[in-house]
């Protein structure tokens, strides 16, 4: 692992080219480029906030904040890992014609798509004041938040690459698994409304952790606890660590599975 970081150093400029050039072609030949990146969670935010408030009716305060804070939580990390899952296989040229680390292109995926994110906070930050909400000393641990979403979107993007490789099916299995496991999240609704044997259950969703690290300091104006910092910080470096592991394992045949 520490062999990975100090080549991904080594090449840091092409880290950053990668970077531009992934952000560059996603929005090449769009009317409205950048502002897809706030407009598509809006409106899915919009539509699901007038669902549960009005029709199903979660008697929860300032909901379309508790919701947007769940969302953004969730959208850092389903949207990185389901784009960066094909980041090998979609510069398998590049890696077959140039000798540089593989690691750079992942990387490269996740870190284009927290710039994007990054507006995604912005907004959310606009929202806490026009709710209602309090724009407190808890929010300086927005940073730690997304460095450990950050970190845990990198390993499963590792992860899913790797396996992406053997297995094309990967991308599409990922998909419907994060859209199973956005249901059984606390995004649109409150722990508090579970059974007390279903919250036992949900205390084993790692995404929980993660929704946690954003909706204390932002919805709730508190820091996290400390017992789910610590399990969201375990989970973001075991995972991390497990990603780079297994990435560096696997990285010298991938050539011979490219095709």
């Amino acid at each position: 692992m520490l062999r990975q970081i100090r080549e991904t150093l080594a090449f840091r400029e092409l880290l950053r080219n990668l970077t531009l050039t992934e952000l560059k072609l996603r929005y090449r030949d769009s009317v409205l480029g950048f502002l897809w990146t706030v407009l598509n969670p809006l409106l899915f935010l919009l539509i699901l906030a007038f669902v549960f408030s009005r029709l199903i009716r979660f008697e929860i305060p300032r909901y379309t904040l508790f919701l947007f804070t769940g969302l953004t939580s969730w959208l850092m990390i389903q949207q990185t890992v389901v784009i960066a899952t094909a980041s090998i296989v979609n510069n398998q040229g590049l890696i077959r014609k140039v000798a540089v680390p593989k690691l750079v292109f992942p990387l490269s995926n996740v870190l284009a798509r927290y710039v994007d994110h990054g507006a995604l906070l912005v907004i959310l930050l606009v929202f806490v004041p026009i709710y209602g909400a309090a724009m407190g000393w808890s929010l300086l641990f927005l940073p730690v938040a997304v460095a450990l979403h950050v970190l845990f979107s990198l390993g499963l993007s590792l992860l899913c690459a790797v396996a992406y490789i053997k297995v094309r099916d990967v991308q599409n299995i990922v998909g419907v698994v994060f859209q199973a496991l956005f249901y059984a999240t606390p995004i649109l609704y409150p722990v508090e409304v579970l059974p007390e044997k279903f919250r036992a259950v949900l205390l084993w969703n790692p995404f929980y952790y993660f929704v946690e690290m954003v909706r204390a300091p932002v919805y709730r104006g508190a820091l996290p606890g400390a017992g789910d910092s610590a399990v969201a910080a375990a989970l973001a470096v075991g995972v991390c660590a497990a990603g780079l592991w297994v990435f560096g394992r696997k990285e010298k045949d991938f050539v011979f599975h490219l095709s």
